[in-house]
């Protein structure tokens, strides 16, 4: 009996030791909660789920992104908040949804510095790195820059041709808090709406032009259908999205999934360069065989008379803004401008009007 008892006892032993082994191959992958407050179907979230994916894959299931779009988690504005208490763990958003949080990173969308979006991106990129009041900023706020998720350049779309700053006087447009000042500085009539009440709004002749649609936007929004022209007035992408992530997740990562995760930020830098130079291409290519938009690209001389008329009252904004908070502001330009430069040697790029001309010659 005494025997039986303690045979009993060891296999109780044993079968606790091995189910306590197993359990972490019972228990699953870790879900990591992604949130936006864009939809699905924006083809800007393209390299954010390629992320999701590469992450799942890299570290053989261990992980899991569970995506909730369409603020589903939270508005824009509480989006830091909650990935920085850890409620979600990865956040694509707009900088400017939270001005008070980013404010020396928003030097990044200051018009008029550059048409070439892989440069601002990956001046932001090298900037929280090697900038450490950029750096410090983010920290502050409990997150981490996953990565620049940059829409590119923005254009405008009309329901008549819009050929020159003098065009704008008198247009009734779609603002919000970036450009309102400057569709006013160009003699223009803004109205603040949500990019969601564009369509409706044109299509029933309430504005006859809207500002701040992202290039890559333009076949998806469908706006083309309501307002025909899409115009580049050369200012550049003035809005920057990004990937943030929690500090406190991150931190909480084993040694060789931080490892695999930092790799696959620095890949995704260079997924979301191919992925934006092979888009712009696709719209364009859809332009050229649909006719659905007439493409207008304002002359260098329009241009420069834009940025002219521009550059002192934005830059000057802005500047006056960072003063008040006490953030070195003129530094923070002159680093970010220095930067351009440099990476709009080290990555060219054919703006999409480029390429609809040279496909239009081609002909």
């Amino acid at each position: 009996m005494k025997k039986l008892l303690l045979l009993l006892l060891a296999l109780f032993v044993l079968g606790v030791f091995f189910t306590t082994m197993a359990a972490p191959a019972l228990a699953g992958p870790k879900v990591l909660k992604y949130a936006s407050p864009y939809g699905v179907s924006n083809p800007l979230g393209t390299t954010t789920k390629w992320f999701g994916k590469e992450l799942e894959k890299r570290t053989n299931g261990r992980y899991k992104v569970d995506y909730y779009w369409s603020g589903a988690m939270g508005k824009a504005p509480d989006l830091p908040t909650l990935c920085a208490e850890g409620v979600v763990d990865l956040i694509w958003t707009g900088l400017g949804y939270t001005p008070a949080i980013f404010r020396l990173s928003r030097v990044v969308e200051l018009m008029y510095i550059s048409e070439n979006p892989y440069a601002q991106g990956a001046a932001l990129w090298d900037m929280y790195h090697n900038y450490a009041p950029v750096r410090q900023e983010w920290e502050k706020c409990g997150l981490i820059l996953g990565y620049p998720v940059y829409p590119g350049n923005m254009a405008v779309q009309t329901k008549a041709p819009v050929n020159a700053v003098a065009d704008v006087k008198g247009l009734k447009a779609r603002a919000y808090p970036a450009v309102a000042g400057m569709i006013q500085r160009m003699g223009g009539i803004p109205v603040s709406m949500s990019y969601g009440e564009v369509y409706d709004a044109l299509n029933r002749g309430m504005i006859k032009g809207a500002f701040g649609i992202p290039f890559v936007n333009i076949y998806g929004s469908r706006f083309w259908e309501v307002a025909r022209y899409t115009v580049n007035t050369g200012v550049g992408g003035y809005g920057m999205a990004v990937l943030g992530v929690s500090k406190k997740t991150y931190e909480g990562f084993p040694p060789d999934v931080k490892k695999i995760f930092d790799q696959l930020r620095d890949d995704a830098n260079a997924e979301h360069r191919r992925w934006m130079g092979s888009f712009d291409r696709e719209v364009i290519r859809k332009i050229v065989k649909e006719k659905f938009t007439d493409l207008i690209d304002w002359s260098p001389e329009e241009k420069a008379k834009a940025r002219n008329l521009l550059v002192p009252f934005v830059w000057e904004a802005w500047l006056e803004e960072m003063k008040k908070a006490n953030a070195p502001g003129d530094e923070c330009l002159n680093t970010f401008r220095r930067l351009i430069k440099k990476y709009e040697a080290q990555y060219p790029y054919e703006s999409p009007y480029d390429y609809y001309r040279s496909l239009k010659k081609g002909q």
